[in-house]
């Protein structure tokens, strides 16, 4: 990472309060830096905690939130349907370093998120080294400061080992701009050794409760972030391929014993209580804590990237985000979708068409009503409702799903400020109680010994799932494995039609369909219910399923490769309830799950025609999870704009980073 093309500036904003900013990044080299601050502006406790607010959303956050942050922890891990451009090479597994999304998270969280973090550690040290602390504010008050600083810098450097492996370590972002200093990637091991000193000294800084400003982490979220970490760490039992220095916890049973120490802490504090989901995620509360929420971003409206953009990239029409809705090709993968019970009713706040009946009206955040159902017709006639469709007006415009992503989309509450979907308000969890029960459940799984694929009825393991699932109104579970291997189930023989365009040999194109009998194994119609899919299905689009199926991987990659190959996530789900079997739109399902069908399919073309050229056709969806296990895409590759300015290779720094001897 050469810093020297870096713009690094003093900025003074405002009066009397000092803020600390990033801009958009243009590119990972192209970035404003703001370290300096008058020792006019720092004079207050407002001051001092307006320096650590940034850290919570806007601009430091944005290029993450706008597309890296749902593209790979919802498309890549399978939630998300969506094949549009490099958004959809993503979801289709089909990843190269040339991808700008990759670029973009990459420079949000190094030069957003991890750079400010620095500069905050750095300004606060330096006050508390002068003793130039405000008379308004205490010295623990100014620790709190600090702690959100490293919280944050330990949370970005996690989600950049999960995602890129072995990556950069970067702690003192100033000294390496001024010195010219290029930095290496570090193993995951000397990654994870930071990790922990920082939330260990942020779980040490972080006050237990806020008076004011309930929103700002606390030790809780410190903890709970410990736990995470910890359950990583315990999960990290193979040598996985591909890294220099692959990482194999040395002691995984008390990694497993920490994360419950701090995981049990979460959950001693009262004050968090479970809460339904269309509580959880109502328009009504979309500015502040839920009473499940442990961490959060907390995204204002305002310009451009300093609100949040996640509703209009998920919102399938304008009536739900104004201005702009580019969700109508995205919506729940078939075969997640497909594992919701009818009557469970997380299902409606996470989707729009979730069938016939009461379930299918909705309020926008300005309180218009909305209708999704046969009823839609009728209710509108009478008033009841501003806007909606029935399933068979939808699939009359050409669009291929019918469970749009609902969960953060809200609609915009008609105010000049807010008038936009491009930049609105929106508290986004990272960790909430829920999360920390069923991380408890996962840690007393792997202490049972039990194997993954066999289900248990152990009580302290369901126990806590079925307290998650029982506030929000799902079915109890009586038995559970960790991941339920299909691999027994397979269809094979499955007759599949395929459009394509054969050429004629006088240079036009011939429509035909081609039907092929599997010998590509396909699990689209099974149900899957194991701890693998209720953690998918509690936080779908809550930025959790990436980081669920590399623990996974870390605990057995053959299941993790076997899961990416059971999803069939190439099946779309476009059956209205209107429409029934039978007629010719009624289609419960269509698209093709991996490129190794679309390859059988290319092998009967060419026995039917030999001499000719032929395409599949655009509705077949090719899904590269083969080649994506072939690769290791487990861990993403490192954007070349900034990989070209890293040192080469990768470097073991454990002893120093434990010696507070780390040089970067």
């Amino acid at each position: 990472m050469n810093f020297s093309n870096l713009k690094y500036r003093s900025l003074l904003v405002g009066a009397g309060a000092c803020m600390l900013l990033a801009t958009s990044c243009k590119d990972f080299l192209d970035i404003d830096l703001y370290d300096q601050y008058s020792t006019t502006c720092l004079n207050s406790k407002a001051a001092y905690e307006s320096l650590s607010a940034p850290l919570y959303g806007g601009y430091v956050w944005s290029q993450y939130e706008g597309k890296f942050a749902w593209c790979v922890n919802e498309g890549v891990a399978g939630v998300l349907f969506n094949v549009n451009d490099q958004e959809g090479a993503l979801f289709k597994l089909s990843i190269g370093d040339d991808n700008t999304i990759l670029k973009e998270g990459y420079t949000s969280l190094y030069s957003g998120v991890i750079a400010t973090s620095n500069q905050v550690i750095k300004t606060v040290a330096d006050s508390v080294s002068a003793n130039a602390i405000p008379s308004d504010m205490t010295k623990e008050e100014l620790y709190a400061v600090m702690g959100e600083a490293y919280l944050f810098r330990a949370y970005a450097h996690f989600l950049a080992t999960e995602y890129f492996g072995e990556c950069p370590l970067v702690l003192n972002t100033a000294a390496d701009i001024a010195n010219d200093v290029t930095v290496p990637r570090v193993s995951r091991r000397t990654l994870y050794a930071q990790i922990e000193k920082d939330l260990k000294t942020a779980f040490a800084c972080l006050p237990e409760t806020r008076k004011a400003d309930n929103w700002r982490a606390t030790k809780y979220s410190a903890a709970a972030l410990l736990g995470k970490l910890y359950l990583t760490m315990g999960s990290c039992r193979v040598a996985t391929p591909g890294l220099t220095y692959p990482y194999v916890c040395p002691a995984p049973a008390a990694m497993l014993d920490s994360a419950k120490v701090y995981l049990d802490y979460v959950v001693a504090n009262k004050n968090f209580q479970l809460t339904t989901h269309a509580d959880l995620f109502s328009a009504v509360n979309r500015n502040d804590p839920s009473s499940e929420t442990v961490f959060a971003l907390y995204w204002k409206m305002g310009a451009y990237g300093e609100g949040s953009q996640y509703q209009s990239q998920m919102a399938p029409s304008g009536d739900w985000s104004k201005g702009s809705g580019w969700g109508s090709g995205k919506g729940l993968t078939y075969t997640l979708y497909n594992s919701f019970d009818e009557k469970d009713p997380r299902k409606k706040e996470l989707c729009f068409y979730v069938g016939d009946g009461e379930g299918n009206g909705y309020t926008t955040a300005d309180g218009r009503n909305a209708w999704y159902g046969s009823a839609y017709s009728a209710k509108k006639k009478s008033g009841e409702v501003q806007f909606g469709q029935d399933g068979k007006e939808f699939l009359s415009q050409g669009q291929h799903l019918l469970n749009n992503i609902k969960k953060y989309v809200w609609g915009v509450d008609g105010s000049a400020v807010h008038g936009s979907g491009m930049s609105i308000d929106r508290r986004q969890d990272i960790i909430r109680l829920s999360d920390v029960y069923m991380m408890l459940a996962e840690v007393a799984y792997l202490q049972s010994g039990a194997d993954l694929t066999t289900p248990v009825s152990d009580a302290n393991v369901l126990s806590y799932i079925n307290q998650v699932l029982s506030a929000h109104g799902a079915a109890q579970l009586s038995s559970m494995a960790y991941f339920d291997d299909l691999g027994d189930k397979h269809k094979v023989g499955e007759k599949f039609d395929f459009n394509v365009t054969v050429d004629d040999g006088n240079g036009s194109g011939v429509q035909k369909t081609i039907s092929v009998l599997t010998t590509t194994q396909m699990f689209h119609g099974e149900k899957r219910q194991d701890y693998m899919q209720q953690r998918r299905k509690e936080f779908a689009m809550e930025g959790q399923a990436w980081l669920d199926l590399k623990r996974l991987y870390y605990l057995n990659p053959e299941l993790g490769n076997k899961f990416l190959i059971q999803m069939d996530r190439g099946c779309q789900f476009t059956n209205s309830p209107e429409i029934p079997e039978g007629d010719g739109r009624f289609q419960q399902e269509s698209g093709y799950a991996r490129l190794a069908l679309v390859n059988q399919c290319n092998a009967t073309l060419k026995e039917q025609y030999p001499t000719g050229n032929y395409t599949v056709g655009d509705k077949e969806v090719e899904i590269f999870a083969e080649d994506f296990i072939a690769k290791n895409r487990w861990y993403l590759p490192i954007p070349s704009s900034a990989r070209a300015f890293l040192q080469s290779g990768v470097q073991d720094l454990y002893d120093q980073v434990m010696s507070n001897t780390y040089p970067y």
